[in-house]
């Protein structure tokens, strides 16, 4: 009773919050009484406090591996805000600034330190590492570590080295998005110790789900603005396939009065900044963009998500269509696709490194994600069954294809 007390106190007095999320409390506990977790949250869902608070009260330090330099420096922020010492170290900064920040870790003075998974391989981080004593390990974007991920990244399998140096320190892994066989395979490469595992509902209740298969370039485009223009005023991203795409969509929009800007990774950091910003402050009302704009934006308000082209699989889908409405208000999102999207897709799986990519298993995602998208039954109800989730009614009532249901059930009523 005591420690829950204790808990209770510190979300409060920290976080500034009353009450646990589903999920989060239980988590917290596993981690304090010492055993490993695999936790499968929604965006919005509260994984940081998960590994944050246990960082202030278990006291020396916990080391989070995230993927973003950006997500990085705004969970630091906020944790400086908040009271709790907290820092990042990353390539971006000056030697200095990272002895700097070297120094305050050997003189136990960081609780929460914020790293890539590059930086963990690194054989001096590591002694550093041995010489402070971590705590906790907390790995962000999980799903980063599987071949089945949306979103593998080669330098994410090292991680499982932590359990080689540090065998007894308790390590959580975070994920939104993560299928059956990832979260299996997030489990055997980590090496978690027979984990806790908490799967929180990855229904999104407040989003609506349209999709709409467009035969011209010409229909594609109609159907965006009216899109947008349907969300008025809200705010939302545009998610294209490709750089030369994300620039033509945010002219196009532009000329049709849309305040819209473009986002991708051949833009200057300063520019790619220089957007974001213009997007949190509300000074632009679209960001027209690749991937690699979303992950981390903490902007609760989005009202809608709009796929110009069809992802490459679900759980990328599910994972950028969920940036919308973090705020848990009604929110919108539209996927657009040809017949030739997935060709163009399936092609350009084929052409990628066969060291780094299984070719068959991103085809056969690609072809879920194409079964998915002309389908006519409840998009909530299969897609929720794709991440292994039974949802409780047989229509939603808040999708394109329940709206055409609905309609046809009028229609034969008259």
């Amino acid at each position: 009773m005591g420690d829950e007390t204790t808990t209770q106190k510190t979300l409060e007095a920290f976080f500034g919050l009353t009450s646990f999320r589903p999920n989060q409390e239980a988590i917290i506990s596993d981690i304090l009484a010492g055993r490993d977790v695999l936790a499968i949250m929604a965006t919005g869902g509260g994984k940081s406090l998960c590994y944050q608070l246990p960082a202030v009260k278990l006291g020396g330090l916990s080391v989070v591996v995230s993927p973003l330099i950006a997500l990085m420096k705004d969970q630091v922020d906020s944790l400086l805000d908040q009271g709790i010492e907290a820092a990042l170290l990353t390539s971006g900064q000056t030697y200095d600034q990272r002895k700097a920040v070297e120094a305050d870790i050997k003189d136990g003075k960081i609780r929460i330190l914020y790293v890539s998974p590059e930086r963990m391989a690194l054989p001096a981080f590591q002694q550093l590492l041995r010489e402070a004593g971590p705590r906790l390990f907390a790995i962000d974007e999980a799903h980063c570590i599987s071949h089945w991920g949306h979103q593998f990244r080669k330098d994410y399998r090292s991680l499982s080295l932590i359990r080689d140096i540090f065998p007894e320190v308790p390590i959580i892994a975070l994920t939104a998005t993560a299928t059956e066989e990832v979260r299996d395979d997030i489990v055997r490469e980590l090496r978690l110790r027979s984990p806790s595992r908490y799967i929180g509902s990855f229904d999104r209740e407040n989003i609506r789900y349209t999709v709409r298969e467009v035969p011209t370039e010409k229909e594609r485009f109609r159907r965006l603005v009216q899109f947008i223009s349907n969300n008025h005023p809200g705010s939302g991203i545009v998610y294209c396939r490709s750089r030369k795409a994300v620039e033509e969509t945010a002219e196009n929009l532009r000329e049709r009065g849309i305040p819209a800007l473009p986002y991708h990774a051949g833009l200057s950091a300063n520019e790619r900044t220089r957007v974001q910003n213009a997007f949190l402050r509300g000074e632009i009302r679209v960001v027209s963009a690749t991937i690699a704009f979303g992950m981390g934006i903490d902007k609760p308000d989005v009202r809608f998500v709009a796929h110009y082209h069809p992802p490459k699989d679900i759980e990328s889908f599910y994972q950028e269509s969920g940036r919308a409405g973090r705020d848990g208000k009604p929110s919108e999102s539209l996927l657009l696709y040809s017949r030739s999207d997935f060709k163009i897709a399936e092609k350009l799986i084929k052409q990628e490194n066969s060291e780094t990519v299984d070719h068959p298993a991103r085809l056969a995602k690609l072809s879920q994600m194409a079964v998915w998208c002309s389908g006519d039954t409840c998009r909530r109800r299969t897609l929720l069954a794709l991440f292994g989730e039974k949802y409780p009614a047989t229509l939603c009532g808040y999708c394109d294809c329940c709206d055409a249901l609905k309609r046809q059930k009028r229609a034969g009523k008259r």
